[in-house]
């Protein structure tokens, strides 16, 4: 009998099945953002600002800019969902929060190093030879503010008057208030006798009017040796507040949670003047436009960064902080 041999018939075994493609972390995002900043600080040049252009191009989107006519433009842009990365003033950023502004910190101000967050202060101006010496003079007087969301240009210029038993408001019969819309308005009116007194922060005062021609110079009434061109002075500060918390930027919680992480990483990592200028954004360190003023860069902060902010808007009543 002629035995049959059976070939082993070897089993093939299914080709193991390709790995899915890795799911792409940007797939949710918008290809177009939208970016405001409060016109208080020098207005005239926030259309220059390079910063809304660094955060597009990082992120690989489209950024539309937005020059709010006023603090409340950008507070209630955040609040309706239209703006999504706002550049505020602390005061501000604590007023739409308030207000149900659904956003967070992604960045806190750093002057000219990224060292410390980039405190500043409040100036009252008055101009030379005035007799009004301390804000309790103020009474009956006509008196410059930059916007009823301005923390430097309104906020704790009304702690001051207050203290004083002076009412701040716009409706108030202590004063004649007048919102000039800028720091930069708020000091030219008082240097233009327009207003008798004004408020607006430090190094709009010190600094920048000055070197852009607006005023001669300034006196430094109140000791600490701030006085510029002496000769030529026009204007004298007579109060200082004390050191107010850095402005913030901040985004929108309704944009996907890797894309707030990602403009946090841009905004803390590359908005700064060292990386703009070795990336072509800006000509020199001196000349950087990412903000308005004294600006290094942004560094990394949290919301309870103005509590005390907070705190302040109990003590006033003011009822922008109900706004």
């Amino acid at each position: 009998m002629r035995r049959i041999q059976r070939q082993r018939r070897q089993r093939q075994l299914p080709p193991a099945p390709a790995p899915a493609p890795a799911e792409d972390p940007r797939a949710d995002w918008p290809s177009t953002l939208t970016f405001a900043a409060v016109p208080a600080e020098n207005a005239q040049d926030i259309g220059s600002y390079v910063t809304p252009q660094i955060i597009a191009d990082e992120l690989g989107v489209e950024m539309e800019f937005v020059q709010a006519a006023d603090y409340a433009g950008v507070i209630e842009g955040m609040i309706a969902e239209r703006v999504d990365i706002g550049s505020f003033g602390g005061f501000s950023y604590v007023i739409a929060t308030g207000a149900g502004a659904d956003i967070d910190v992604v960045g806190l101000w750093s002057s000219e190093t990224p060292d410390g967050y980039g405190d500043y202060r409040s100036y009252l101006i008055v101009p030379v030879g005035s007799d009004i010496a301390t804000p309790a003079d103020l009474a009956g007087k006509r008196v410059c503010f930059v916007d009823p969301g301005s923390t430097s240009g309104f906020l704790f210029p009304s702690a001051a008057l207050l203290a004083e038993g002076l009412d701040p408001t716009e409706n108030s019969t202590d004063i004649e208030a007048i919102f000039a819309g800028g720091h930069d308005a708020s000091a030219i009116a008082v240097n233009n006798g327009d207003c008798d007194a004004g408020f607006a922060y430090d190094t709009m005062v010190t600094q920048q009017l000055i070197e852009s021609g607006d005023i001669p110079g300034v006196i430094d009434g109140t000791g600490e040796g701030e006085t510029v061109n002496e000769a030529d002075a026009t204007l004298e500060i007579i109060w200082k507040s004390t050191p107010i918390a850095a402005p913030p930027l901040a985004a929108g919680n309704w944009l996907p949670e890797s894309m707030i992480d990602e403009i946090r990483e841009i905004v803390t990592t590359k908005v700064n003047v060292d990386w703009a200028v070795d990336n072509g954004y800006c000509d020199s360190v001196d000349d950087c436009p990412l903000s308005d003023g004294p600006f290094w860069g942004y560094l990394a902060g949290e919301d309870s960064y103005f509590d005390g902010i907070r705190e302040l808007c109990e003590l006033t009543g003011s009822a922008k902080c109900e706004a």
